[in-house]
């Protein structure tokens, strides 16, 4: 079996690859707009991958797999009697968008937990006495499979001070300040 490229499969590499396109475009846009631009891209690289086929006159798979790409690409290959490098490559790129999915949000949770904790230091700070506020949470490190974090808050002052940040079974946090002196 010989498997040539050649720009007749264009479409069908893009499907192939559209979940790392995906995954990429996933930074800069929102996620109802990204839905609409990977069934768009589907449809686009079935239907222009169906009509080169078609006009060379090789079997292609119906239109409607265009919903399920990998069962699209793997009955191309298969019909054309190639090995299934569109099917693995899908693969390897549906993977690699996990991964880098998977990446994104664990950092977005952190970043939301940092953001939503700088409110509650400042709040510690005022109920005991203390004039110095919370700009900003960051050096935010895992301690324990994400229930404790050790982190330092940028104070008003200018200086970091070391903070702990549990977050408890409920989804609320509990802020602990080891020394509120350390803020000046």
């Amino acid at each position: 079996m010989n498997y040539s490229f050649d720009k007749n499969d264009a479409n069908a590499w893009l499907l192939a690859l559209l979940p790392l396109l995906l995954m990429l475009l996933g930074f800069v846009s929102e996620d109802n707009t990204l839905s609409v631009i990977g069934l768009g891209a589907s449809f686009g690289a079935v239907f222009g991958d169906r009509k080169i086929l078609l006009k060379q006159e090789k079997p292609a798979p119906s239109l409607w797999w265009f919903l399920i790409s990998p069962v699209y690409l793997w009955k191309r290959d298969a019909w054309q009697q190639k090995p299934k490098r569109l099917f693995q490559t899908w693969i390897v790129a549906t993977i690699l968008m996990l991964a880098g999915t998977w990446l994104q949000v664990s950092h977005d949770t952190s970043s939301a937990l940092a953001e939503s904790a700088c409110p509650t230091v400042t709040e510690v700070m005022k109920e005991n006495h203390q004039r110095a506020t919370c700009i900003k949470i960051d050096d935010m490190q895992e301690e324990v499979s994400g229930r404790f974090y050790s982190a330092r808050a940028l104070m008003s002052t200018g200086k970091k001070m070391p903070v702990t940040i549990e977050v408890r079974d409920d989804g609320t946090f509990y802020v602990t300040i080891p020394d509120m002196n350390d803020a000046y």
